[in-house]
């Protein structure tokens, strides 16, 4: 009997974990598993990142990744990401002139109303449905001078945005911010999240929810006063001339922080260091490639810093404030980092204000910047921001 029991504890003995640090991140993020057999496979995982996080800092020069709840989770189980370009595809959208706009040494949105909270896209690949999203309530806010502050509907991107012709989106497999304009210039509008609320999962990979047809057609019918506000699109610039090939290393990033001076941008990146990032100035070295084949994650740019030690771009991510710095990054700034002037776009909504509106709306425009820019050379600017 003493002999069974000792073979039947040894297997639990040659098992254990003995690490002080897989205890800690166990206790912190309160895992717990199935088996032993996949506690151990998950570990592994973790050891793999432990190596991969401190890899990424020595690249990066000083510390910006670390250990998430997400250390012991499999590629597939990570963020989402969701970028896909329909092969072939050409820009033909008009490239925005900034060369007027003041020189701002630092410009942070997120001080305004124009940024909305951070969203969380969870485990479907509509980063580019979010990223469109985002900067459409940007605009609509800007244009309306904070009149409408609406909660817009990423679902009614991701489910209705056309898989055929130029639109070319997958829905949570993947699509293009292009794409979603494209989409919405035929569409009443883009709902708020009230009326076609997110529905795809937060924790696992489900089949894209289907067109809420019915609804959408309705938006602006005779149910428009109950189905809220909306966002009418009426086209899409780029903010900089878009790399659609090579190494994209000389992209206009003078023309991107002009650009970032009147407004918050949708910006494709390449991303797939992101889910380690924990916090402080991501720098090119170690994001990786900047070149248009390697975006992978649409996000928005709000901002920058150039008077910082190492000055960086502020950029919104969509998967949660529990992410990165409260659901940012700050990406390096002297370089196209993580190619962020590659693809960034500036959608066009149209807002039906009176003369007396429209003035009022100027007015909070150029408070919102002043706000914005709070500590540069430009704090004192008082006329209208181009919209």
């Amino acid at each position: 009997m003493f002999c069974a029991l000792a073979w039947a504890v040894l297997p639990l003995a040659v098992g254990a974990i003995s690490d002080p640090d897989w205890e800690a991140f166990k206790h912190k993020y309160q895992k717990s598993y199935s088996s032993k057999g996949e506690e151990r496979a998950r570990y592994q995982v973790f050891k793999a990142t432990q190596e991969r996080v401190d890899h990424l800092n020595k690249l990066n020069g000083e510390p910006a990744f670390g250990i998430t709840w997400m250390a012991d989770r499999y590629e597939e189980e990570k963020y989402k990401r969701g970028h896909r370009k329909p092969k072939g595809f050409v820009p033909v959208a008009p490239v925005r002139n900034f060369s007027d706009a003041v020189s701002a040494k630092a410009v942070d949105w997120r001080l305004t109303e124009a940024v909305t909270p951070i969203k969380n896209q969870g485990q479907c690949g509509s980063c580019w449905a979010f990223s469109a999203t985002e900067a459409i309530e940007s605009q609509l806010i800007l244009a309306s001078g904070g009149r409408y502050d609406i909660a817009l509907s990423p679902q009614q991107i991701t489910s209705c945005a056309p898989s055929t012709g130029t639109y070319g989106c997958q829905g949570c497999n993947g699509g293009f911010t292009e794409g979603a304009y494209e989409y919405l210039k035929t569409a009443p509008g883009l709902a708020n999240s009230f009326y076609i609320p997110y529905q795809q999962s937060l924790t696992e990979s489900t089949d894209t929810v289907a067109c809420p047809k019915e609804k959408v057609a309705a938006m602006d019918g005779p149910y428009m006063q109950l189905s809220g506000g909306y966002a009418a699109v009426t086209g899409y610039s780029y903010a900089v001339k878009p790399c659609t090939e090579g190494s994209c290393e000389n992209q206009d990033l003078k023309g991107l922080a002009a650009a970032l001076e009147q407004s918050p941008i949708s910006v494709c990146v390449n991303a797939g260091v992101w889910n380690d990032y924990t916090g402080g100035v991501l720098s090119s070295a170690a994001c990786g490639p900047m070149g248009a084949a390697y975006q992978d994650h649409c996000v928005m740019a709000v901002g920058f810093n150039a008077t910082a030690p190492k000055p960086y771009w502020i950029v919104r991510n969509s998967w949660a404030s529990t992410w990165g710095m409260q659901g940012y990054i700050y990406l390096e700034m002297a370089k196209n980092t993580c190619g962020v002037a590659d693809d960034a776009t500036i959608p066009e909504v149209k807002v039906d204000l009176s003369e007396e509106e429209a003035r009022d709306a100027a007015a909070r425009r150029a408070a919102m910047f002043r706000r914005a820019s709070t500590g540069s050379a430009t704090a004192t600017r008082e006329e209208p921001l181009v919209v």
